[in-house]
């Protein structure tokens, strides 16, 4: 008798233990899905991006080309040909990106970090030439010339170009590991309006300086209240005016000691805004925990404005 109630005892204590690890195991599982789910942010910042601008060449015009925000574009219809190596005619059209601030970096989501070396930067544009609707290349040894508004440029800074590499874009100061054969100088130079240079490829134009280091940490994020699969992760560093896009929730390289903020933006599927910020200096790798919170438009502005 003794027996069968020991063993109806332990019976109950499996019964009990077992249910325990059900019900904590559901648990976990409940809170894996109560985590807040965003829609991709890349329409809001597409609506708030710089627009393109379109400036129509002909014969009657004399230059320069003026941007909206100062830069200026220089050059001849004979630099430019067709696809197939032909000729253009007048009229033709320039097109014209300007980004000067990180807000404007983010909105377009244009990270100035070269192969995982950040870039000191002073301004990112895009120039394209088309003839209709198709799209005019420089011919080999020829160049643009282009002025990057600046009210004290540094005497170090190089021309950075553009260039595709996975879902982003990337950046070189060597023209020719793009094909790009030119004896242009790779530095700008500088006078009392900006930096200047010419430039041998049409596209992504970047005024960097690689400022990478011997002592490189990442920083990884995580969140135990938000999904962070759709959420756009930026790091900006006031000190060298860079802009870092997190891809896959881990960070590029990050200099030791680098101070930097950490902005991240999110859209729920009702279009209600959400963010996170934190400052931190970075001495280690280390994993940075995110709680989105809503915030209006008009305050993310000034959020990205006092960056």
């Amino acid at each position: 008798m003794k027996n069968l109630k020991l063993s109806s005892a332990l019976l109950y204590s499996l019964i009990v233990i077992s249910s325990l690890i059900i019900y904590s195991c559901s648990k976990d599982r409940i809170q894996a899905k109560s985590l807040k789910e965003y829609n991709s942010p890349n329409n809001y910042l597409d609506s708030k991006k710089q627009a393109e601008q379109e400036f129509t060449i002909d014969t009657s015009g004399s230059g320069p080309i003026v941007g909206n925000q100062g830069t200026t574009i220089m050059g001849a219809k004979n630099c430019l040909m067709l696809p197939n190596g032909d000729t253009v005619a007048f009229p033709f059209t320039v097109k014209l990106v300007e980004l000067y601030t990180p807000k404007d970096m983010i909105y377009y989501q244009m990270p100035t970090v070269a192969s995982d070396t950040i870039l000191e930067t002073y301004g990112e544009i895009r120039i394209r030439a088309f003839k209709n609707n198709t799209e005019l290349t420089l011919k080999q040894g020829c160049s643009f010339s282009i002025t990057m508004p600046n009210a004290a440029p540094k005497n170090y800074m190089r021309v950075f170009y553009g260039f595709n590499s996975s879902s982003f874009v990337n950046w070189t100061d060597v023209p020719a590991s793009l094909g790009v054969t030119t004896s242009d100088s790779p530095v700008f130079s500088t006078n009392t309006t900006g930096y200047l240079a010419q430039i041998a490829k049409m596209g992504w134009i970047n005024c960097g300086f690689k400022r990478g280091s011997n002592s490189n940490h990442n920083l990884s994020f995580a969140s135990s209240t938000d999904n962070l699969t759709s959420v756009a992760i930026f790091i900006y560093f006031p000190s060298t005016k860079t802009v870092m896009q997190v891809y896959n929730i881990v960070s590029g390289s990050i200099p030791d000691g680098s101070s930097v903020k950490v902005l991240a933006i999110a859209v729920d599927a009702g279009g209600q805004l959400y963010s996170f910020n934190k400052t931190l200096t970075v001495n280690a790798s280390d994993k940075i925990e995110v709680t989105m919170a809503s915030i209006a438009d008009a305050d993310l502005t000034t959020l990205l404005n006092g960056l």
